[in-house]
């Protein structure tokens, strides 16, 4: 029976290739958008489970609440670690992560650039148990500048040499000894690095006093990565409910003085990357909203494709008629001709997932680029999903088959044979609700593309508060060429490619510090708040465009700027209690100019040296439109070495001419560094990448949305052309032309459209603007997005349809009416 079904099938593909053809490849379209959308799910879901005990692991993460404001922290302590294993027993063992920054090494006459290099404890492969490829793991970082890379790195470094004991030098002049070489980490790890050097290295640096102190000062400073391996069955409550005992014990005659509290925060490894959006100081993480979005997208996708299936297969029912009716005719049941067609359909999704896995082969570069992963094409085969693959495939063939075989086995004989087949009713209706909504969901997917693209636009060129255009900035290392940087500044000044520099210790989109700092609140009482805080010379107000609102700028003509004034931004100024009654709507801070300011807390109050404020300026996002803008001072210092970036505003049009003068001029005054810079524009867009690359993949699945809808329109157009060929060809007779037919069925589609927009209007509206409120600045959807929704959809209906429609109208009347 099933070589029957074949054959048959098989005869009709070679009678009606071109919609045979087009079925196929919906269907194959459909597939390989949903395979790849199963492909980035399972990616994401797997992010951090390579490690065995991931269940068993937590990063430890820091709430800490100074005078009622509470800061979240993906950061903690560096006696948090060790502390918490010597005094619970649930936990087994603890690593903890330390960034230095970019890194520099020689090997013979080569030099690296390396950005991924984290210095870690040796405890790191007993917690996450990764494999040493060579070496071994419980001695591999037990000494001082002892360090461990990946495979690609000890490659691209030593090529077919062996690694191990070379000796790599750092631009300091420190000697590195590899002492492993590890499998590189998968793309899902939500903390990646391509070497680890030993924390013992820091405590060589800085005394192992220092290094090991559990005084209760260090527990109020955060400044690494804190991971704990839990005892098998241990529970992670029993240490987060002892966290208030644990502060009593560590903390508490600090918090006191300075009317400040901890308490101990614990998230599970697997969830590290997508629900840590909250937290400062973290790695780039993700949002499993859009998890939820994409296994929608692949629903919808499937279902469209579904639909596009079962809106041709109708549309050749004419075709097919007599065929079900000469083997009606000759005693076939309902349920065999059922069952032949929906072989027919499953047939067709079996050939269309042999075609989709193909495509998804060669396209796999494309989705990784885009999707920003590295998903092997091999992943497919394994670990079920090639098994969830073939599952949704038999379903596909089963449901875009179902109503076919319903309809077309329901013909009566005698009027097929007559030629008499009846489309109205129930059929026609429900044709008429799928296409609604194919483009219902075609209308959602453009509405949220248009939506999540333009926050985005708004995102990378709304006003940002600085002028981040044509800024490079330069990262200055070595000691020596500091010491020369300000005649290095005045030197490039004299180039007119050049038009400003000004230094700093960190930036916008780059972290800074944050502390607690004092300042005089009304009636004289002093109040503290946690500020974020970052160091600059006297020019970098004015050359990053920042605007001062109240007060004035940092002048080197002012004795006592050096270390008695500060400026602050508004965000500041309110925490503070500055803003004048009448300031909430004026926004007049006049009367916090003058105030007393300390930018620290001292537990000794009389060696504390207060300045005063001499300015508010503008808020500005220096951490992004994601974030709300948090209080801020920029603190002044005139000692480039307290400034290692130079940032210089170049001439627009003279980027090249400019960067070649800089580094002419920076080996000129003694750097030994490579040359190590960025533009301020491309750290925005890094900021954003996530959005932006969720923003490409939402556009490339709405674009596939889009040109499965055009194959069921044509499917559709083409089924009610054909039953409406004698009305058309009545038309033409009393002297209708093209125009006046196309009219007709454009007025027909157009109203499904606009009730397929009608209806996606509200709930796009709702879901996007749930999805903005992760976003503390944002767009508002606007109706002009959504005309222009409506526009597409309607442009794209009557496009396909006038394909059929006007082929229609030219067939002559006769031809149509010669059996009447």
């Amino acid at each position: 029976m099933i070589r029957n079904f074949i054959l048959v099938t098989i005869r009709n593909i070679k009678r009606n290739p071109f919609y045979s053809i087009l079925n196929i490849f919906g269907l194959a379209v459909g597939l390989t958008a949903t395979f790849f959308i199963i492909l980035f799910i399972k990616d994401e879901i797997g992010y951090d489970k390579h490690s065995p005990a991931y269940k068993r692991i937590y990063r430890l993460e820091s709430h800490f609440t100074i005078n009622n404001k509470d800061d979240l922290f993906a950061i903690s302590q560096l006696p948090l670690g060790p502390t918490l294993k010597d005094e619970f027993p649930e936990v087994e063992e603890y690593v903890r992560f330390f960034y230095p920054g970019t890194m520099y090494f020689r090997y013979g006459d080569k030099e690296f650039k390396e950005d991924s290099v984290w210095l870690a404890d040796s405890t790191v492969f007993r917690v996450f148990e990764y494999p040493l490829e060579k070496g071994n793991p419980q001695t591999a970082l037990a000494r001082p500048y002892t360090m461990v890379i990946s495979g690609s790195l000890a490659r691209r470094m030593f090529g077919d040499e062996d690694p191990m004991g070379k000796i790599l030098v750092t631009m300091e002049g420190d000697q590195a000894e590899i002492t492993g070489v590890f499998k590189d980490l998968p793309g899902n790890c939500h903390l990646r690095y391509n070497a680890l050097l030993s924390t013992s290295t820091i405590a060589k640096r800085i005394g192992p006093e220092r290094f090991n102190d559990r005084s209760s000062g260090s527990f109020w400073n955060i400044n690494c990565f804190t991971y704990i391996l839990l005892k098998d069955k241990a529970d992670i409550r029993s240490i987060l409910d002892k966290s208030e005992d644990f502060y009593n014990r560590h903390m508490k005659d600090i918090g006191d003085r300075i009317n400040g509290h901890f308490m101990l925060m614990a998230k599970p490894l697997a969830r590290t990357h997508h629900y840590s959006s909250d937290l400062q100081y973290d790695q780039p993480n993700g949002n499993f909203m859009y998890v939820w979005l994409f296994a929608a997208v692949a629903f919808f996708i499937l279902l469209v494709a579904c639909i596009n299936y079962m809106n041709m297969a109708t549309a050749r029912s004419f075709n097919r008629s007599k065929e079900v009716g000469l083997r009606k005719m000759a005693g076939a049941q309902r349920s065999a001709l059922m069952n032949q067609f929906l072989s027919e359909s499953v047939f067709f999704a079996i050939l269309a997932f042999l075609i989709s896995l193909v495509l998804v082969k060669l396209l796999m570069p494309y989705f990784n680029q885009i999707a920003g992963k590295n998903i092997s094409y091999g992943v497919i085969f394994s670990e079920g999903s090639f098994l969830i693959m073939l599952v949704l495939t038999f379903l596909t063939g089963i449901i875009s088959g179902s109503y076919p075989a319903f309809y077309l086995s329901s013909f009566q004989p005698a009027l097929v044979i007559k030629g008499r087949m009846d489309s109205s009713g129930g059929n026609g209706i429900l044709r008429r609700i799928l296409v609604v909504f194919q483009f219902f969901i075609s209308a959602l997917m453009i509405t949220a593309t248009f939506v999540l693209l333009k926050q985005l636009n708004y995102m990378q060129k709304g006003d940002l508060g600085f002028n981040p255009e044509n800024l490079m900035v330069m990262t200055v290392r070595d000691t020596t060429f500091a010491n020369n940087l300000k005649s290095f500044q005045n030197e490039l000044m004299q180039n007119p490619a050049i038009e400003a520099t000004f230094r700093s210790d960190a930036n916008p989109f780059s972290m800074m510090g944050i502390r607690v700092m004092k300042a005089e609140g009304e009636n004289g009482a002093m109040i503290e708040r946690a500020v974020n805080n970052y160091f600059i010379d006297y020019d970098y107000i004015t050359g990053m465009g920042i605007t001062i609102i109240e007060g004035r700028n940092y002048d080197r003509n002012m004795a006592t700027d050096k270390d008695k004034a500060y400026i602050l931004n508004e965000t500041a100024a309110r925490k503070f209690g500055w803003i004048d009654s009448a300031g909430a709507s004026t926004k007049n801070y006049s009367s916090a100019i003058g105030r007393k300011f300390f930018p620290g807390v001292s537990l000794d109050t009389t060696a504390e040296n207060y300045g005063f404020v001499i300015g508010i300026m503008k808020d500005f996002h220096y951490k992004g439109m994601q974030n709300e803008i948090e209080p801020l001072v920029l603190l002044l210092t005139d000692d480039p070495r307290r400034t290692p970036l130079l940032n210089i505003r170049l001439k627009k049009g003279k980027e090249q001419e400019a960067i070649a003068f800089i580094d002419q001029k920076r080996k000129e005054f003694g750097d030994k560094y490579p040359f190590d810079y960025q533009f301020m524009d491309n750290m925005i867009a890094e900021a954003y990448k996530g959005e932006k690359r969720m923003g490409m993949l939402l556009l490339s699945f709405t674009i596939l949305t889009i040109f499965l809808a055009i194959l069921g329109l044509l499917g559709l157009a083409s089924f009610l052309t054909q039953q409406r060929t004698r009305e058309v060809a009545l038309r033409k007779v009393v002297g209708a032309d093209s125009s006046d037919v196309l009219l007709l069925f454009a007025k027909e589609f157009s109203k499904w459209v606009l009730i397929a927009n009608l209806l996606a209007l509200p709930v796009a509206w709702y879901l996007l603007g749930k999805w903005l409120q992760n976003f503390r600045y944002h767009i508002q959807p606007e109706a002009g997005i959504f005309i222009l929704t409506l526009f597409v959809t309607l442009a794209v209906a009557l496009l396909t349809v006038s394909f059929h429609v006007l082929r229609a109208s030219r067939t002559n009347p006769a031809e149509a009416l010669k059996y009447e």
